[in-house]
């Protein structure tokens, strides 16, 4: 299989749109983009045989300490999972922040999300803090969204 990670570019839209449907809505690809063009992150994808259907984003500078990076928004078509292509995506992210001269990355993972927090403890990183949970009220279809999420 050919396999290459890019940068994404704008033609890419419409692929992760497809492919990561319905799990990541269309506005959410559209607002990366538009953090893309800002200068906000940077945008990778994963393209295989010619098909683009994974994405990982990274932060385009340091936190406050001037050595850690953010990875986050890591998102593999569901007919494209347990291929290793995320743990590609998440080397190359760490290959990438080693190269710009940082030392260490941090990530927030949904307590819920068991699978991507088995994922990135196989890779070696490690919790750091503790599990919170933050509700947001604003209703859909009448009834509240509650998110929960792990900071670092």
């Amino acid at each position: 299989m050919d396999v290459l990670i890019r940068a994404a570019v704008d033609s890419d839209s419409a692929s992760l749109v497809r492919a990561l449907s319905p799990e990541v809505d269309p506005h959410v690809i559209t607002n990366r983009f538009a953090e893309l063009h800002a200068g906000l992150r940077l945008l990778l994808v994963l393209e295989a045989d010619g098909v683009i259907a994974r994405t990982i984003s990274m932060s385009t500078k340091a936190d406050k300490d001037g050595v850690t990076r953010r990875l986050f928004a890591l998102d593999v078509g569901p007919e494209y999972r347990r291929r290793g292509f995320a743990t590609k995506l998440i080397r190359e992210v760490e290959s990438r922040v080693l190269s710009d001269g940082h030392s260490a990355l941090r990530l927030e993972v949904s307590v819920d999300n068991h699978i991507a927090a088995d994922l990135y403890k196989k890779l070696g990183y490690l919790p750091v803090g503790t599990p919170e949970k933050l509700q947001w009220s604003q209703p859909v279809d009448g009834r509240p969204s509650v998110i929960t999420t792990q900071t670092s």
